[in-house]
């Protein structure tokens, strides 16, 4: 049981670990290029696609099975740890369009990583 919560546990901080990277890599590409800031929902979203997509695949290849499973549940984990951290932080930002619209992203990057995991595995 240590070992499956290890997995996901390593692979929901390495995809924490990279969203920051990539935020800070976007915001230093937006101040010191022309880009508008008003690209940083869009850039939010494709990080936060990015992330959990390789979340899902890192967990689902580890395993080698139940790929669209695994990587649903770890989309639903980093989806559950966005909303708690969002709720701490600013709760006026949860709204239910953003919520739903949120979820359905998390929820699909996640299966679509666990289904390419699967295919990566060497089990």
């Amino acid at each position: 049981m240590n070992k499956i919560l290890s997995i996901e546990l390593k692979a929901l901080g390495k995809a924490l670990l990279l969203s920051l990277i990539l935020c800070l890599l976007a915001a230093a590409i937006v101040y010191y290029s022309s880009l508008n800031e008003t690209l940083f929902p869009t850039l939010g979203r494709i990080i936060l696609i990015i992330t959990v997509f390789l979340c899902g695949c890192q967990v689902s290849k580890a395993y080698g099975s139940k790929g669209l499973l695994r990587g649903v549940f770890m989309g639903l984990l980093s989806f559950i740890l966005l909303v708690v951290a969002t709720y701490v932080f600013n709760s006026s930002l949860i709204d239910w369009k953003s919520f739903f619209y949120t979820l359905c992203l998390c929820i699909t990057a996640g299966g679509l990583g666990g289904i390419l995991g699967i295919g990566l595995s060497e089990k």
